[in-house]
């Protein structure tokens, strides 16, 4: 049973970082296609969920770097979405 739920963790550690690797290339993908636009809220959305799911990811694994990185940029995004939405 705790092999199990090792396994278990790990792949579920590896779906989350995959779908934040999702989130933030489909938000990329989109604001260059000219799909929607860096201030929208979908994109900052998109790009809010996808910094979450990396920063677990990173943590779990033990990258730093990644995990720094990420944080910086789920900041950015949050106050551009503050500064989108209500300024």
């Amino acid at each position: 049973m705790e092999q199990t739920m090792t396994i278990l963790r790990k792949y579920m550690g590896e779906a989350i970082g995959w779908v934040g690797a999702f989130f933030s290339l489909a938000a990329f993908s989109l604001n260059s296609m000219g799909f929607t636009h860096g201030q929208s809220v979908e994109y900052l959305g998109m790009n809010i969920l996808g910094c979450l799911f990396m920063i677990f990811y990173a943590v779990s694994k033990k990258a730093h770097a990644s995990s720094v990185l990420n944080t910086i940029f789920l900041l950015v995004a949050v106050i551009a979405l503050v500064r989108a939405t209500f300024l």
